[in-house]
């Protein structure tokens, strides 16, 4: 089980958070389901009542919560569990479909009138939307690990490694979101996606710890006695690599 059920500390938040990340990824996922409208037996007049439903339980939830464990009426544990859980599975749908809607070719399309328009009269949102569509074979990769990081959430044992793989690609397109003025519903479907990945990976903070601090390598290092000379060269990596830079610029602004 996540070590976000058994530690007590600070345990009110938690269930804020926990219950708080569980209805926006929720509700993100009923947005996709929404398409925009564009599909008839789920129209907006019943999806965003249904989203102000649940981020409304979302908030008030904890309280209720609270006052049930309060009273030793609710089993806590069980309840982080689960909610711990749907963000895994509502996570996992939502990233699938997208994954599923590149292989298919219903994401990266760009209207004719749009595309034959010269680069410097495109919107960053077009722009974007062209360069990753112009290699299909690209989608398919960025397909393949928003599906098979997807699967790794299903399984309890693999949840950290696909929560880093996704965090690391969503937080990507989060950053393209944003400083290329992609339309607001990527952009909300991104950052509540990347918050939900957060989420997992920090829910298995000890675990992440002692595999990044201790783990021992199994290559050699080299052994300086003097620690001043190993951090020269550490610090001649970032220096030497800027001044070729520098070099390089000055040739070109000749």
């Amino acid at each position: 089980m996540t070590n976000l059920v058994f530690d007590k500390k600070n345990l009110f938040a938690r269930k804020i958070v926990t219950t708080l990340i569980s209805g926006l990824t929720i509700s993100a996922l009923i947005l996709v389901i929404g398409n925009g409208g564009n599909i008839i037996w789920f129209p907006p007049v019943v999806v965003f009542p249904l989203v102000a439903l649940i981020l409304l339980t979302s908030l008030v939830f904890p309280i209720i919560w609270q006052k049930l464990e309060n009273k030793q009426k609710i089993d806590s544990n069980k309840t982080f569990g689960l909610l711990y859980s749907l963000v895994r599975f509502v996570i996992a749908i939502n990233l699938i479909s997208f994954g599923w809607k590149k292989i298919f070719g219903l994401q990266f399309l760009v209207p004719s009138e749009i595309a034959i328009l010269p680069m410097n009269q495109q919107s960053g949102e077009w722009l974007t939307w062209f360069y990753f569509g112009y290699s299909d074979t690209f989608g398919v990769i960025i397909a393949s690990i928003q599906i098979f990081g997807s699967i790794l959430l299903l399984y309890r044992k693999t949840v950290l490694v696909g929560s880093l793989t996704l965090f690391s690609l969503m937080l990507n397109l989060t950053l393209i979101n944003i400083f290329y003025k992609m339309n607001l519903g990527a952009l909300l479907q991104s950052v509540i996606l990347t918050f939900g990945l957060l989420f997992l990976i920090l829910s298995d903070y000890k675990k992440l710890k002692q595999f990044l601090y201790s783990s021992d390598t199994i290559f050699p290092s080299l052994q300086f006695q003097n620690i001043i000379i190993k951090n020269v060269i550490r610090v001649s990596v970032l220096i030497v690599s800027l001044i070729f830079t520098i070099y390089l610029k000055t040739l070109l602004s000749r």
